[in-house]
């Protein structure tokens, strides 16, 4: 039985209260501060630490206030999460992230910290909630602490086998609530002990109600019996610490009062094992070798002071405290408290305290000195058990420690001969200068003629010798020294904590970022993670940035170890636990320790929220295609502007009527009086662009009708420019099939003036012919109806002056003719015969073989001429009138295809119509136009010459 060691407290020291003062703190806090810790200083210095480390943690019990940060918080909540970047797929092999929802980097970080302890995700993964009614439970912090677990575990199951690149923590956040069922406002957090006590008191509080449930009968039993303790089980309350009335008016006291009421865990609950550890203080008085035991004390962070520079001295420092010990006489000692550990829990947390109270500026700051730890550490040294061998290594140490001061005292002195000065290097340098002073070195510029000073020189170096000697004594005893006290304790290295969890700080203490360093002990490599954002990251870079520096704002801020046992649980498995595979790798997906964890029921729910993923990718993908269709559709609808702008401005040669643009079907609808149909072309043009497999608008099969109607729907934001009433199908294939014809059209007489142009006039025959025929069926107003009635005269004069421009008329020359005779009598467009045409044509062919025809002349006229003198068909050559080669078939597909296949943004341009208008320009601006005219001014057989001038005349070139 532990013997309670005496008060340790009285009135608060004047010297003590004007120190802290002078720290930073007002006289009201460091009072309330002495009053709640019965004057223990190493309680009242940690309370301190946390008025330096204000957190929005808990608030004031006033109710008004509580409901305003309630009201706050779930307007920042929805506000934030306006912004949430949904449709985020994780990368196989990387860890989950977590959403920030408004300020909660900090309690981020401490969520990842908890997911990689495996026991702990265990005991919340497994939790059964199916046997309890929430409505049954009057106490309304333990439904919120039930609710915890639950939605805990929930967001486990994500981080254990989601797809997603991040999920949400904010119901767990929203759980997190005070002894009025109020949810805690979780912000830029720095008092961590604090928060984490109570945080894992709530999980604690429902685990166990859960626990305690499942063992009870089907009897209905009230809520106080579920909450009474289980066999062999205690409660384990931290300190309660009282205030009057005045005093509540503090606000970390009030917080502090909170969290303290608050923060009870159950002795040997998973949580207790895993995060709390219980020490056995002993007072050491100053001048006694009897030490007096203490009441036990539970813990969980261990507070470090940055200025130990390294995590163990520091550790050394929190285990040993000067105290003021008050004895059975009232009497104040001076003393020394220390911590011994009688039971360590499996998770071993120090928190580094960088921030203190900076004098010059009358402000607090952070710290980012250099502070080093190690990847290992031992806690034998601090064990209970082991406290008599580490007691007396301690005072090996120390007895070693006091000779390493002794020693660094006697090398100081060599540095401080006569002031300031190094007694070794300054008889170095006067043995260099008497060393100067001989025969030999006149002509240094040091040189003095003097007497000969080898035995000045020989006693100066016996003197140097001397204290190098001595020095390399002593530094090579402070070495031995210092290699002892580090192996003093291999002899107490069983208990061994690898470093598994760096919780990091960038900023100063008013405002900045939390990020975490966890190291993943299967595949033994670190990850960063800051919220959304997790990859790997090289271990140099994880310990240069978590020991810190003065050069930057980034530096640990709170450490986690695990006991070895856990780590060999890891590593000696033969199922790793962690591998982070998405669903996508389906030979390790939840094939991992967590992923065993999972009920069917769990993995149901994985499947559904993955399956929503994918749903939330396509939705995100479309709205980005849509976003990319309406930019495409603004895009076209400026092109088409600029082109019907560059059309316009275009001069082709005079005509009846303006030739359409048929650069694309668009653009064909654009320069039409009715450009409803225009709008929605360059739409469907827009969509087959950004989204090919869809098949636009009018494509079989269609676009989804979802997805159309979503694109409709930001189209009608457009105003002016959106489309209206959408076409039927008859009216678009109307209109497509009408641009084709109008194309064909074109190509046709592409192909007549090409093959006009190189006298092949038999296929320029059976063009004019083909194309006669198509254009009757065109509008008469219609320009290929105008330049068919133009064409009908003008082609067959033109190959008429052709053949008698070559001055010579054999066998294919009369084909020529007679197919010309064969044109005339299909009567195309007879309606816009002038008169006496016919004649005209006769004639002109009667005087063309007459003047340049060879023997037989007047017979080869009557040949020609006979169909039309006796007015019967010739059906032969009316045939091969008919029978269009295959050439021109494959012209036509071959230039209809360049127009259909282009993308409306292409700069295609209407080459047809721009090559058409040329050649008509200078059709008639050749010579056989002039060698005709003479030939009808000789001829004594044209009967009527005004007849043939009149056409060609009417061209306005031709003038």
């Amino acid at each position: 039985m532990q013997q309670q060691s005496s008060q340790l407290n009285k009135p608060i020291d004047n010297q003590i209260l004007q120190q802290e003062i002078r720290n930073g703190y007002n006289e009201y806090d460091i009072r309330n501060a002495w009053q709640a810790t019965n004057g223990n200083m190493a309680q009242f210095k940690q309370f301190l630490q946390g008025i330096k480390n204000q957190s929005f943690i808990i608030n004031p019990i006033n109710q008004q206030f509580n409901d305003d940060i309630q009201v706050a918080m779930a307007a920042s909540l929805t506000l934030h999460q306006q912004y949430i970047p949904f449709g985020k797929v994780r990368q196989n092999y990387i860890p989950c992230g977590l959403l920030n929802v408004g300020n909660t980097c900090y309690f981020n970080c401490l969520l990842q910290t908890y997911y990689f302890i495996y026991d702990f995700v265990s005991s919340i993964v497994k939790c059964k909630f199916d046997h309890i009614n929430l409505q049954n439970i009057v106490d309304k912090r333990l439904i919120n602490s039930i609710e915890l677990v639950k939605n805990l575990q929930n967001l486990f199951v994500l981080m254990i086998g989601s797809d997603r690149q991040f999920v949400d923590p904010k119901k767990v956040i929203l759980s997190i609530c005070d002894d009025f069922g109020k949810a805690l406002p979780i912000g830029d957090q720095k008092d961590v002990s604090e928060f984490n006590n109570y945080f894992l008191s709530r999980i604690d509080e429902g685990i166990t109600y859960l626990s305690q449930s499942l063992q009870k009968t089907n009897n209905s039993q009230s809520q106080q019996q579920i909450k009474q303790q289980l066999p062999g089980q205690s409660l384990v309350q931290f300190p309660t610490i009282n205030f009057n009335e005045q005093n509540q008016k503090s606000l970390i006291s009030q917080k502090s009062l909170l969290i303290r009421q608050s923060s009870v865990i159950v002795e040997n609950s998973i949580v207790y094992k895993l995060f709390y550890g219980k020490f056995a203080p002993q007072i050491l008085i100053k001048g006694q070798t009897l030490s007096k035991d203490c009441q036990q004390e539970l813990f969980n962070i261990i507070q470090i002071d940055v200025n130990s520079k390294s995590l163990i001295e520091g550790f050394d420092k929190y285990m040993n405290q000067a105290v003021e010990y008050k004895n059975d006489k009232d009497e104040y000692q001076q003393a020394i408290k220390q911590f011994w550990i009688q039971q360590a829990p499996q998770v071993l947390t120090f928190q580094i305290q960088r921030v203190e109270f900076n004098k010059e500026f009358g402000s607090f700051t952070k710290i980012n000195s250099f502070f080093q730890f190690d990847k290992e550490i031992y806690l034998d040294r601090y064990l209970l058990q082991n406290q008599k061998m580490a007691k007396d290594i301690q005072i090996q140490n120390q007895q070693m420690r006091d000779r390493l001061k002794k020693i660094d005292q006697e090398l100081s002195m060599l540095t401080q001969f006569n002031g300031n000065i190094d007694i070794i290097q300054n008889l170095e340098t006067t043995l260099q200068f008497l060393r100067l002073q001989n025969q030999n070195e006149k002509q240094h510029p040091f040189y003095v003629d003097s007497n000969d000073n080898k035995t000045t020189i020989k006693s100066i170096s016996e003197y140097y010798q001397h204290y190098i000697k001595k020095r390399d004594c002593l530094q090579k005893e402070r070495k031995e020294i210092e290699l002892k006290i580090s192996e003093s304790y291999n002899s107490l290295k069983k208990q061994k904590y690898i470093l598994q969890s760096i919780l990091m700080h960038e900023g100063n203490p008013d405002a900045g970022h939390y990020f975490a360093y966890i190291y993943n002990l299967d595949d033994q490599k670190w990850y960063y993670f800051n919220d959304i954002h997790v990859h790997e990251e090289i271990e140099q870079n994880v310990l240069k940035n978590a020991y810190g520096d003065q050069s930057n704002s980034k530096s640990a801020y709170l450490l986690q170890y695990v006991k070895e046992d856990n780590a060999k649980f890891a590593q000696n498995s033969m199922v790793k636990l962690k591998v982070f595979s998405t669903s996508e790798d389906q030979k390790r997906y939840l094939t991992d320790g967590y992923g065993l964890l999972l009920s069917q029921q769990q993995r149901e729910f994985l499947n559904q929220d993955n399956e929503k993923l994918k749903q939330e990718v396509e939705q995100q993908k479309l709205i980005g295609q849509i976003e990319m269709i309406i930019t495409k559709y603004i895009q076209y609808l400026e092109i088409a502007n600029e082109k019907q702008r560059k059309y316009q401005q275009k001069q082709y040669p005079p005509f009846p009527v303006k030739p359409p643009y048929l650069e694309n079907y668009a653009m064909y609808l654009k320069l039409k009086p009715d450009e409803r149909l225009f709008k929605w072309t360059i739409l469907d043009n827009a969509i087959i662009k950004i989204m090919p497999q869809s098949n636009g608008l009018f494509g079989q099969p269609g676009i989804n009708e979802i997805v159309k109607t979503q694109i409709l729907e930001e189209m009608n934001k457009l105003g002016n420019n959106k489309p209206q009433h959408f076409p039927s199908n008859q009216e678009y294939s109307n209109s497509i099939e009408e641009y084709k014809q109008a194309l064909k059209l074109q190509c046709i007489i592409a192909y007549l003036f090409e093959q006009y142009d190189n006298n092949n006039f038999i296929e320029a025959l059976q063009a004019l012919h083909k194309y006669m025929k198509l254009a009757k069926l065109t509008n008469q107003q219609s320009f290929f109806y105008t330049l068919a009635i133009n064409l009908k005269h003008l082609i067959l004069l033109g190959i008429i002056c052709k053949i008698m421009q070559n001055k010579n008329i054999g066998e294919s020359e009369l084909k020529i003719l007679k197919l010309i005779i064969a044109f005339q009598m299909q009567e195309h467009f007879l309606y816009t015969e002038p008169k006496f045409w016919n004649d005209q044509l006769k004639n002109l062919i009667d005087t063309a073989i007459n003047t340049y025809g060879a023997n037989e002349k007047q017979k080869q006229i009557q040949e020609v001429l006979k169909p039309m003198i006796q007015n019967k068909k010739d059906v032969d050559i009316c045939s091969l009138l008919d029978a269009s080669s295959q050439n021109i078939e494959e012209y036509i597909q071959n230039l209809q295809s360049i127009y259909l296949e282009q993308q409306f943004e292409n700069n295609l341009e209407d080459f047809l119509l721009d090559n058409l208008m040329t050649t008509l320009q200078r059709f008639f601006l050749i010579k056989t136009i002039q060698l005709l005219f003479e030939n009808i001014q000789k001829s004594s057989t044209i009967l009527d010459k005004k007849v043939i001038l009149d056409i060609v005349g009417g061209i306005p070139q031709n003038k």
